[in-house]
């Protein structure tokens, strides 16, 4: 038998639990001693457990009395409920140890008269295990071990470990039996804690590899677009972000988008699905438009499912650019500034992304106005989330937009898988552990 303290916050550590268990083993060990003891050579000897108030005079008596007091010491010393019962419907218990009233609330007194009380105490969905287990130890001739809840007096819970152990009478008859129980509650619910923590664990591990899976799946695995040479990569941080970037090849050109999700995990990569999924749609029926009427199309998708159907805050921030043949970018939409290198004269130009989030609100079609580049051939635009210049080193410092453009000037006449696998090594250097996802797209214009 075992139990817990009612309203008991604390909660066993490692350490704590190891000196329990070995606290049972120099229990049953003393308990061994006590049965050699009182039951030599395999025949008990049980006017000696009778313990009676008044008892003739003599040496006999006297060293009677020497082991009772010995026996009680030892047995009110073990951290646990000790006990000694005959094998007999409706016998009551020859011995229960005082810590049963600390364990269950019923006295020492309470126990030893009532020989139903610790079955009636125990939960009624644990008798067929008790039962079974008995059953089996009888069989067997014991040892058997059983955790089992039982009912405090005050109507709490208590686990109790339970071993015990069938004593025989010399026609090798089960006669008495001999146990301790220790109160486990306390252990059970730091177990109980422990797989509450380990299937959480296992759940959020489910949703980061499934996020990751959603992430990097709707990726554009190649990039065929006239005009252009374009490398680009997500390095996913070891918790889920949102980065998204795409290149959607269409008849004169094609669109070309970058933004990032505000949430993290799964429903960050809900999130980067819908986008996807309703940036293509749109532009695919209307290739001809411009960014600024797809946008506002794409927000309404958005703001309908991460407000209405998930019941989410997030939102998304994203640049979408129409890339056209002769050099022409027109462009629009909330995001990091752009860098253009212009390979005519070495200048870097950082321009601005102007517009608003979306899937926050519905109306912000008034936000998105369309802006104008021209490439011209050589020149090199890169696109980037904020895990590259706001990675942190040791020290807590950025590597910022001035070291990001300092490598991609250092690295310019490379192709452009080596700018990006340059810029990103650099990044990696630089930085103490990743935080956030990083993504970056290079792209170079190649005149016709």
């Amino acid at each position: 038998m075992s139990g817990g303290r009612q309203g008991s916050k604390h909660e066993p550590t490692r350490k704590e639990l190891e000196e329990s268990l070995r606290a049972m083993a120099e229990a049953e060990s003393m308990l061994s001693q006590i049965a050699s003891t009182f039951f030599a050579g395999g025949e008990p000897r049980l006017e000696q457990l009778t313990w009676p108030d008044a008892a003739p005079a003599g040496g006999a008596e006297a060293r009677l009395r020497v082991a009772e007091q010995r026996f009680r010491t030892l047995i009110e010393q073990i951290p646990a409920v000790s006990f000694m019962a005959v094998l007999g419907e409706g016998k009551n218990e020859i011995y229960v140890s005082p810590h049963i009233e600390a364990m269950l609330g019923y006295s020492q007194k309470e126990w030893l008269e009532d020989p139903f009380l610790w079955y009636a105490r125990l939960h009624p969905d644990d008798r067929a295990l008790w039962n079974d287990e008995f059953a089996r130890g009888c069989r067997h001739g014991g040892p058997f071990r059983a955790e089992c809840r039982f009912i405090a007096r005050d109507g709490h819970v208590v686990w109790v470990h339970g071993e015990a152990r069938v004593i025989k009478d010399e026609l090798d008859r089960p006669m008495l039996l001999q146990g301790v129980a220790f109160d486990i509650t306390e252990s059970k619910r730091a177990a109980e804690v422990l797989l509450k923590q380990a299937v959480s664990a296992a759940k959020e591990e489910e949703e980061l590899a499934i996020a990751q899976r959603v992430q990097t799946s709707i990726l554009p695995r190649k990039f065929v677009v006239p005009g252009l040479e374009i490398s680009a990569k997500m390095l996913p941080a070891s918790e889920v972000g949102g980065d998204y970037y795409d290149v959607l090849p269409v008849d004169d050109g094609c669109w070309i988008a970058i933004g990032d999700v505000s949430g993290h995990g799964l429903s960050a990569g809900l999130v980067m699905l819908m986008l996807q999924s309703s940036l293509l749609t749109t532009v695919l029926a209307r290739p001809s438009a411009m960014p600024s009427e797809i946008l506002p199309l794409v927000n309404l998708a958005l703001v309908h499912n991460i407000r209405g159907r998930l019941g989410s805050k997030d939102h998304v921030t994203l640049s979408l650019l129409r890339y056209t043949p002769d050099g022409r970018i027109v462009f629009a939409g909330a995001h990091e500034e752009m860098i253009l290198l212009r390979r005519r004269s070495g200048e870097v130009e950082l321009i601005e992304t102007p517009g608003t989030w979306l899937g926050a609100r519905k109306d912000v079609g008034r936000f998105f106005v369309d802006s104008e580049l021209k490439l011209e051939d050589g020149d090199i635009l890169v696109l980037y989330t904020d895990g590259v210049t706001e990675a942190k080193n040791d020290a807590g410092a950025m590597f910022d937009m001035q070291r990001l453009v300092e490598t991609l000037v250092a690295v310019q006449h490379k192709p452009t898988l080596l700018i990006r696998d340059n810029i990103l090594t650099a990044v990696r250097n630089f930085m103490s552990r990743q935080l956030d996802d990083i993504t970056l797209m290079v792209i170079r214009y190649r005149a016709p």
